[in-house]
């Protein structure tokens, strides 16, 4: 069996509504909205942990320069220097307008 991160979308989309089904046919409405309550629970769980170990991986980033903020400063210079000059265009037009 494939470990569950070498699954396609589809395919994960898939095991997870099998999944579900086979468990919700096995109880009644009570316990499915226990089990999927606790599961929602838990898997929240899980997201908030991986959220927080992503931010946490990308302040450690940051912090030892490896995120490429120097591309986008190059990037802002680049922007404000092209900025700069299409005002220099706009005042030679306007001068030349009031002319």
């Amino acid at each position: 069996m494939k470990r569950i991160e070498e699954y396609t979308p589809c395919e994960l989309a898939t095991l997870a509504t099998v999944i579900g089904v086979l468990i919700a046919a096995k109880l009644n409405t009570s316990e499915q909205n226990i089990i999927g309550n606790f599961l929602t629970g838990v898997a929240q769980t899980v997201l908030i942990i991986a959220a927080q170990g992503q931010n946490l991986e990308t302040l450690e980033q940051n912090q030892c320069g490896d995120n490429g903020n120097s591309n986008l400063s190059d990037n802002n210079k680049d922007l404000q220097r092209q900025i700069d000059e299409l005002k220099g265009y706009i005042k030679k037009l306007e001068d030349n307008i009031n002319c």
